[in-house]
């Protein structure tokens, strides 16, 4: 994948995000550079819908993901996140 995604991911950019996620061929799960994913980034920053579409497209969650949301961005507890990740645990 080109970083088009993880670009679209880290402004918050839902919009591209969904068109990017159309592509059948996209990984939402495939890590950049220093190992983190899609869903780890947006976990951290808050970007709730962007969140609720990686999880729709099959995004997995994994600790990282709650951790990045407990210490988000500027030490910002991400509870809205926190909430949608348990909430898709019990539903999936």
């Amino acid at each position: 994948m080109d970083d088009s995604l993880f670009q679209a991911v880290y402004i918050n950019d839902l919009e591209t995000v969904k068109k990017l996620l159309d592509d059948k061929d996209v990984d939402v799960n495939e890590t950049d550079q220093i190992g983190r994913t899609l869903l780890q980034i947006s976990c951290y920053f808050g970007f709730y819908e962007v969140c609720k579409k990686l999880l729709e497209k099959g995004a997995k969650i994994d600790e990282d993901c709650f951790r990045r949301a407990e210490n988000g961005w500027e030490g910002f507890r991400q509870s809205e996140i926190i909430e949608l990740l348990h909430e898709w645990q019990k539903g999936n």
